[in-house]
């Protein structure tokens, strides 16, 4: 329990210090040239485990192999890691939330979707903004600190990316990201 919850206040101090860190422009990106499923596959396989604790699983819908996007690696896993962490807290248990890449012309689309209770109406202008939480008694049980969504468009945002949802009530969300396709850089 005490290291549970030392890991949760570590995790919110870190979401606090980037969150100050992006407002005042501080926060280092190192941008590079990179396959884009690698860095995918790498962060499945690192939340691996949380999805097992709620009891859903992650599935690689569709992939996009040959794609390189022009990112900071880390920063990148700091969005899928909040997309998949989301949407194994609000989906059901035995649920299969579902991995996406597609190349849609210059850009590549990674979107995350799960079988939770969707984006109410109310909500949804709020969802990027710091500090916001779904007012419903269950969102609120499911703990975080409404900072992880705010963070990952502020991240996505800085990478050239943009960032959205497709929601229906009662029948699951949709969190996708967007970036422009690198050309692959050539062997030294």
């Amino acid at each position: 329990t005490m290291r549970g919850n030392g890991m949760r206040l570590l995790k919110l101090i870190n979401d606090l210090l980037d969150m100050e860190k992006l407002a005042v422009g501080k926060l280092n990106f190192d941008m590079q040239v990179q396959k884009l499923m690698p860095l995918i596959e790498q962060n499945l396989h690192s939340i691996h485990a949380y999805a097992e604790q709620h009891r859903v699983r992650f599935v690689l819908a569709s992939r996009a192999d040959d794609v390189y996007v022009r990112v900071d690696g880390m920063r990148l896993q700091q969005v899928l890691s909040n997309f998949l962490s989301n949407a194994a807290k609000f989906s059901p248990e035995q649920s299969q939330i579902n991995i996406a890449v597609s190349q849609r012309n210059n850009t590549v689309r990674v979107e995350v979707i799960d079988q939770g209770p969707g984006i109410s109406a109310e909500f949804r202008s709020r969802i990027f903004q710091k500090f916001s939480q779904a007012d419903s008694s269950d969102s609120r049980q499911k703990g975080g600190t409404g900072l992880g969504l705010a963070i990952s468009k502020e991240l996505i945002e800085r990478m050239n990316g943009r960032i959205g949802f497709e929601s229906v009530e009662n029948h699951g969300a949709c969190f996708y990201f967007e970036l422009p396709i690198a050309k692959k850089q050539p062997a030294i």
